[in-house]
């Protein structure tokens, strides 16, 4: 898989980057063989996979071949793409697969997942510690079957990443109090506290962008079919994305959902 010059920008500036037609149709077959053999649903221990020698090392050694195979197979692609050079040149630092998951999605009426952002501190009421803005991850993320506008696609709001890079980083040096904000309804309400505003604001380099983050913000979640920024994949395409900014995973109301990630951080 090329990632140009172009790309890296795109991804840096607007925080995401779709691809067309990077696997092959005996790639996508011999992925989704693999991936439906798991429990429906993603999170679970039941959807990753070896992601390092050493985590092969353990497959073998608890004799389970379903994700071994898994494993080796996706070990393969991930070199061939060259996706830690991928990952690396983004990071303009070395970078390193910290995870492999795939799973899917049955047919459904309900979202995958509602508007969000991760890394936002949302683990606990009273967080002890609160890590650098700068820790975060990349994903990249192939689609096995055909999404589309509120039909599976991961929606992204473009330009968001800084946002939340923002707010991260007045929590960080304690500009501002606590508070989680993976929703994008709590993402919403900190920024706009009256004590809050303006330090996040002053944080961005273009001032007229948080204003019309909110704005954007607000529809989606006053309008829960809001499609300004679905877009249409086709298996084989692969979504690359910097976690933080605002995304979603929108009902699969046509067909089944399956999906394969990896995950990559700086080392």
């Amino acid at each position: 898989m090329q990632f140009t010059l172009n790309d890296r920008n795109k991804l840096k500036e607007e925080g995401f980057i779709l691809k067309k037609n990077i696997l092959s149709s005996l790639e996508i077959e011999k992925i989704k063989k693999f991936i439906l053999f798991n429990k429906e649903g993603k999170g679970g221990i039941d959807t990753l996979y070896p992601s390092n020698k050493f985590k092969i090392l353990l497959k073998i050694f608890k004799l389970d071949l379903k994700k071994l195979a898994g494993g080796v197979f996706f070990l393969n692609l991930k070199k061939k793409l060259k996706l830690d050079n991928y990952a690396t040149s983004y990071f303009a630092q070395k970078a390193e697969l910290k995870m492999i998951d795939g799973y899917y999605n049955k047919k459904s009426n309900n979202v995958i997942l509602p508007w969000h952002s991760d890394q936002a501190y949302s683990g606990a009421d009273n967080i002890k510690k609160i890590n650098s803005p700068d820790y975060y991850f990349l994903k990249i993320f192939f689609y096995l079957t055909k999404v589309s506008s509120n039909n599976g696609c991961t929606s992204y709001i473009p330009f968001s990443h800084k946002i939340t890079y923002a707010v991260r980083t007045c929590l960080y040096n304690k500009e501002i109090a606590y508070q989680p904000f993976w929703s994008i309804n709590d993402l919403v309400g900190i920024i706009e506290k009256k004590e809050n505003y303006e330090k996040i604001r002053n944080k961005l380099s273009d001032k007229d962008l948080l204003d019309k983050f909110l704005i954007i913000a607000k529809k989606c979640i006053l309008d829960k079919s809001f499609s300004e920024h679905d877009f249409e994949a086709d298996p084989g395409d692969v979504l690359i994305f910097n976690e933080c900014g605002v995304h979603k995973g929108s009902n699969p109301i046509k067909n089944d959902r399956i999906v394969l990630r990896y995950l990559y951080g700086k080392k």
